[in-house]
């Protein structure tokens, strides 16, 4: 067995063949990028109502004439575009005598009309998702993300048994062929299926590529990488904005995203697989040869007499230490509930990681219903994301992970619920409606940093015997919340104010209990579970030592060593 990290400290933790290989596979953040915020274009729902042939061809009206004309009104004074009036629309081909406001409201039955100003087609207008089948938008979406969990699950132990690479080129071919199949489909049910695929397929690719990235770097650097891979996913859906612009219908949108994400796959060829994960495997003359060329590219020499056997050396005691350490008993997921206050924490936690994925997403995936100008709002969530990690790193050692956690996400809150109040008493005053675009934008920075925050947090909570069950139960948390926001976002169809309300009501209460977290800056990583129960009740007295605070590969591992989702869930991803 060789020890990875002993090879590391003399060839370089970031050396320039790593930063080239880094370089490499973030690329694939900004695909994951065009997938995951994707619906914001490809799903926009425009302007639509009944269709009524005569009156739209044959005669010269504004659209306010039409629905003057055809459509009745509801209890609120709005147009009901889910109906028309019930007269004859035959007898209106050479004039308007046949218009009969008397006659009673009936659904529409000649199909919809949508305003085309902006996209030419989109899933809704293609598939006619609205009255009636409205519901079928978010129901679409969901499944998405129901792909994107059942592929953390599958690909997390296919990429530990075949290895990193195998999975990366598989599931970044396939995926990104079904990617660019998705755009000639021209079937709701096909569509959603091949959008689950791309899920599925595309949660692979992501999770063993971001693993990846953390086996061929040191600690020192590892939070470094992971912050990139957010901010390169936060670039990918702000370049979606210029590509949805230029490509408006959504399979041309849908192709072009397909096809610039091709140049990941070129680059698998050149990536050579992960060193660490071959040793760890017994493949060590692969490893071995690997690790030479790591060294070539960064100008070091190994000597090979005294480096292997130090590797050898360093794996033997770590064995030994942590025989030590670990007593005969086999930890899982229901060790998280046994005792009263690691039970409190893992409650607190699951709430915690639902909220911040749900409001998220629900953010990031509603963007197209902000005031203004859709591409230049969905390039702002970007800026808007990139500027909190910015915030994060610079204040969260400073300020404390609860503090900071409690503030962010009390930010989400009160910009969702502020922005909800000034939309509704705004009656189309432009100081106000941009007020409210101000402070959705507010709850973006708030939710992307509380999301980026929990990771961290959620780590040192738990003691090493528990920990990576308890990011993992997180992680499970977290993709129910986002699974759930889409149908959310749909009951803005009935209640405009509903959903920011529902979002900023539960970032409010997750951020009042996550003030009721212990402190972890500075404290270090418990070991059992009597250590963290001791620590949770104030009997333990947080200790200061200057300690490395990065995470070792083992700690991050949910779910044991079968399963990735904390390191595929470090970019909110796909």
């Amino acid at each position: 067995m060789i020890d990875f990290d002993v090879i590391l400290e003399k060839i370089g933790g970031l050396g320039r063949y790593q930063v080239l290989l880094v370089a490499m596979v973030c690329y694939y953040s900004i695909p994951s990028g065009f997938n995951s915020l994707a619906p914001v274009f490809m799903n926009y729902k425009p302007e639509y109502r009944c269709k009524v042939p005569p009156i739209d061809s044959n005669f010269n009206l504004t659209e306010n004439e039409i629905l003057n004309l055809t459509t009745p009104v509801d209890a609120s004074g709005a147009y009901a575009t889910c109906q028309r009036y019930g007269y004859n629309l035959s007898l209106c081909e050479t004039d308007l005598s046949c218009v009969n406001k008397s006659a009673g409201p009936i659904q529409c039955d000649l199909g919809y009309h949508y305003d085309t100003s902006i996209f030419p087609q989109t899933v809704i207008t293609e598939f006619n998702l609205v009255c009636d089948q409205a519901y079928l938008d978010p129901v679409a979406t969901s499944i998405y993300m129901v792909g994107v969990l059942i592929g953390s699950i599958v690909f997390g132990i296919i990429s530990d048994k075949w290895g990193r690479k195998p999975t990366m080129i598989s599931t970044a071919v396939l995926g990104f062929a079904a990617l660019i199949g998705t755009s000639f489909v021209h079937n709701y049910w096909l569509f959603v299926f091949c959008r689950f695929v791309v899920a599925f397929l595309g949660y692979g690719t992501y999770l063993s590529s971001f693993v990846y990235l953390l086996e061929i770097t040191s600690n020192k650097w590892r939070t470094l990488i992971g912050v990139s891979f957010q901010l390169v996913f936060a670039v990918g859906y702000m370049i979606l904005s210029g590509i949805a612009y230029y490509w408006r219908n959504w399979h041309k949108m849908n192709f072009v995203t397909g096809v610039l994400g091709l140049p990941y796959a070129v680059f698998l060829i050149f990536i050579p697989e992960s060193p660490r994960w071959l040793f760890s495997n017994g493949k060590e003359e692969e490893g071995k040869k690997i690790s030479r060329k790591f060294a070539k590219y960064n100008k070091v020499e190994l000597d090979e007499n005294i480096i292997w056997k130090e590797a050898e050396m360093s794996a033997e005691k770590k064995k030994e230490e942590n025989s030590v350490k670990e007593d005969s008993r086999t930890y899982s997921t229901v060790d998280l509930f046994r005792t009263r206050g690691i039970r409190i924490i893992s409650f607190k936690v699951m709430f915690n990681w639902f909220v911040n994925s749900m409001v998220y997403y629900g953010i990031s995936l509603n963007a197209g219903s902000l005031a203004g100008d859709i591409f230049v709002n969905n390039t702002l969530n970007g800026v808007m994301e990139i500027v909190s990690y910015i915030f994060i790193i610079l204040l969260m050692d400073w300020t404390g992970r609860r503090f900071m956690l409690t503030f962010m996400m009390a930010l989400a809150s009160l910009g969702l619920l502020s922005s909800t109040i000034v939309n509704v008493y705004s009656n189309d005053d432009q100081a106000l409606i941009t007020l409210g675009v101000v402070f959705a934008f507010a709850a973006k920075v708030g939710i992307a940093g509380s999301y980026a925050i929990i990771y961290n947090l959620t780590s040192e909570l738990y003691p090493t015997v528990v920990r990576s069950n308890g990011v993992g139960l997180g992680s499970t948390a977290a993709r129910i919340g986002s699974i759930l926001a889409p149908l959310l976002i749909a009951t803005q169809n009935y209640v405009a104010w509903l959903p920011n309300v529902i979002f900023g009501v539960a970032a409010a209460i997750a951020g009042a209990l996550s003030y009721s977290f212990p402190e972890t800056a500075g404290v270090d990583m418990m070991e059992s579970i009597e250590e963290a129960e001791a620590f949770y009740s104030g009997r333990r007295r947080p200790q200061t030592k200057n300690r490395d605070t990065s995470l070792s590969y083992s700690d991050i591992q949910p779910y044991g060593e079968n399963n990735k989702a904390y390191q595929e869930d470090l970019s909110t991803g796909l």
